[in-house]
């Protein structure tokens, strides 16, 4: 398929989607325009954060023109050859939420942007001018739903409280996270802060979780390779039960993606939820796309 079929053919099957993409470059407004057009009315599209709005080191290549001008002559890398966020100036961070703003237009016009995915870094700890910086999304980002996921154990356990009242404060959205109950992880913590409520999940790949922490540097697919059992989807459903209660909307995403794990994970919550789930009487017509 296509990307355009792919797409509709997921919209035929699933009503929100989390863009992952969007992470690695701002996306071209004419892109995001094309996605309003190729899904059905009451489609949503959560959207990942670029990577320096999140305090993640972008790759060059990634970076729009007005963002590379701003930065010094020579600008730290990492090993990698991505440049370290430290070497952006402050102007630069707003640029980049400007253009980020700009892209998301058509989805946000045509109420099809759900909420916007800030997955801070890993090595970004608990300190109070982080917190302004969360604080100040909802003022640089008007309009806009903002989910916040810690990777951190500053923010969780260590800072907890604190944390949830700060998001409380400003409107975000806490980020339920499942992942491998290892040494140095954030712990589930199940909290809604916002109107909407999050849990995404990551699947249980202890040794790809581990390795991560070590900082060695596993295969995307090698980390997120798992598959939950009904059993443990099952597990759930008392937690989703109390957020429902707290919340106006909860919005479950499934990262555990190597080969079509989130996609038999996403249809069989929706069923143990006692959700419809569509599916086309052809999986792939030729026509279907026309």
């Amino acid at each position: 398929m296509s990307a355009e079929a792919r797409l509709r053919y997921y919209a035929s099957v699933f009503d929100t989607v989390e863009v992952n993409s969007s992470y690695y470059a701002i996306p071209d407004v004419r892109n995001t325009a094309r996605w309003v057009e190729r899904t059905p009315p009451g489609f949503v599209f959560h959207v990942k954060a670029y990577a320096l709005l999140t305090g993640h080191h972008p790759k060059p290549e990634s970076l729009p023109a007005e963002l590379a001008t701003l930065l010094p002559r020579q600008p730290r890398r990492t090993r990698r050859g991505e440049i370290e966020a430290t070497s952006f100036p402050p102007e630069a961070v707003d640029a980049a939420v400007r253009l980020f703003r700009a892209a998301m237009a058509p989805l946000a016009e045509a109420g099809k942007l759900g909420y916007v995915l800030f997955q801070l870094a890993p090595w970004v700890h608990f300190d109070a001018g982080r917190l302004d910086y969360l604080a100040s999304l909802a003022e640089r980002l008007p309009g806009f739903t903002i989910a916040v996921e810690f990777r951190h154990r500053s923010w969780f356990p260590g800072h907890a409280a604190e944390t949830l009242a700060a998001l409380g404060g400003a409107g975000l959205a806490h980020v339920i996270v499942d992942a491998p109950v290892v040494a140095g992880a954030v712990p589930r913590v199940t909290a809604a802060t916002a109107p909407i409520a999050v849990f995404r999940l990551h699947g249980r790949n202890a040794e790809g979780w581990l390795r991560q922490l070590r900082g060695e540097e596993p295969a995307v697919r090698e980390k997120y390779d798992y598959l939950y059992s009904e059993a443990e989807l099952r597990e759930f459903l008392p937690e989703i039960g109390r957020i429902r209660a707290e919340a106006d909307e909860v919005f479950i995403s499934f990262n555990n993606n190597n080969r079509d794990y989130p996609v038999r994970n996403a249809l069989m919550l929706k069923r143990l939820l006692g959700q419809p789930i569509r599916t086309p009487a052809d999986a792939r017509p030729p026509d279907l796309f026309a």
